[in-house]
């Protein structure tokens, strides 16, 4: 009886599967547009990475994030989701595959990007290192004299820009612009109902427990 009610517990909680709340780090305003995102890799503009900091509201997976190119002659680029140290990106934790560059709303689907609540991020687009690229992409954004308030919007950090120098990437952070962009972090978090069957399932453990040690101790008597 006692290995029923366990099974009938754990049966339980497997059948109840554990949904996923989800957190939305938005800015949906574009009333600008950043100048630019170059394809080319030498000589003319340097900007190659153009990109959005944010800090996970939640701890939990991030499944999706957007950016929107208002106009685009760059055949190629590719998003990008690292850890952000306050001046730079740190530790990639995902990479798309190269996508077209062409002007509109560009979404990707991190897989296995991990985040820690009040830890900062950054996800952006790049043309770095794709071979035979060209052409120049604004990025939708906003300013406060726009008409965005996008410093009211919780955890959004700033938009952020690197050049491409002989020594490598030079970043900056702009605190006075963002980027039109999304972030969506999920995380399990178990229904009432979860909650409550596996309560009953730990009762009704104890109490078998506790019944079966005292028809031990009553035969033993």
């Amino acid at each position: 009886m006692f290995r029923k009610v366990a099974a009938l517990s754990i049966s339980g909680f497997l059948a109840h599967a554990v949904p996923a709340s989800a957190d939305v780090i938005s800015n949906p305003t574009n009333t600008d547009s950043f100048l630019y995102l170059s394809g080319a890799p030498v000589g003319g503009q340097q900007t190659q990475f153009v990109g959005q900091t944010f800090t996970a509201s939640i701890t939990g997976t991030l499944t999706d994030f957007q950016f929107t190119l208002n106009s685009s002659t760059i055949p190629w680029l590719y998003g990008a989701v690292y850890a952000w140290d306050g001046y730079k990106p740190t530790t990639l934790l995902w990479q798309s595959s190269v996508v077209s560059g062409a002007a509109g709303l560009l979404n990707f689907s991190p897989v296995g990007v991990n985040v820690t609540q009040d830890q900062t991020y950054v996800a952006f687009l790049s043309t770095y290192g794709i071979a035979n690229n060209s052409g120049l992409a604004t990025v939708g954004d906003c300013l406060p004299f726009a008409g965005c308030n996008s410093n009211s919007i919780p955890n959004l950090g700033n938009m952020v820009f690197a050049n491409v120098l002989a020594d490598g990437p030079s970043w900056t952070s702009v605190n006075y612009r963002d980027a039109t962009f999304s972030a969506t972090i999920t995380s399990p978090v178990p229904e009432p109902s979860t909650w409550a069957m596996m309560l009953l399932g730990f009762s009704g453990l104890g109490f078998m427990t506790y019944r079966r040690k005292r028809v031990i101790a009553g035969t033993r008597a």
